[in-house]
């Protein structure tokens, strides 16, 4: 069985209006929510053992942020220039490009293509996939390769504000 933790960045900045949107840092309640967020992971007993993370600087830093709360080294973080502008049928394939070596992966990505990605692939109905949110999908298989939505189970979905 694997299992895949679906990521969206923590809040970011809009404080510098001219830098690229790739450059854009996280916000101050940013770099609260994700040492959060990887310690209802730690309790869950959820921790990925890879995270794959766009390149954009929100994401890569939501990704130290939440490693280093996991106490995971950085070198368990890959980044994926694809994931910066995914839509569902990317994310599956860079889902189905993971290593079968790992049976839990975070990805780390960004809005609109998670909500469609997490609609579209896992029927995840919610109205709103809120910044450092977590989804996590479950499928019976034994290799990344095999990944059909079809026989996917989402098992959770978790996000800052939500009450524990």
């Amino acid at each position: 069985m694997k299992e895949l933790l679906i990521i969206r960045h923590a809040k970011s900045s809009w404080e510098n209006p001219h830098l690229n949107d790739k450059e854009r840092p996280l916000a101050p309640r940013g770099e609260k929510a994700a040492p959060m967020m990887a310690e209802r992971l730690v309790q869950r007993g959820a921790i990925p053992q890879l995270i794959v993370s766009s390149e954009a600087v929100r994401a890569q830093q939501t990704a130290r942020l939440m490693a280093a709360a996991m106490g995971l080294d950085d070198q368990l973080i890959v980044l994926d220039k694809r994931l910066y502008n995914a839509g569902p049928a990317e994310w599956l394939e860079i889902i189905r490009d993971q290593p079968d070596t790992y049976q839990r992966i975070a990805l780390i990505g960004h809005n609109p293509a998670i909500e469609e990605t997490a609609r579209s692939l896992f029927s995840l109905q919610v109205a709103k996939v809120p910044t450092a949110a977590v989804i996590t999908v479950r499928f019976g298989c034994d290799s990344w390769a095999q990944v059909d939505p079809k026989w996917s189970e989402v098992v959770g979905f978790d996000y800052p504000k939500r009450r524990v």
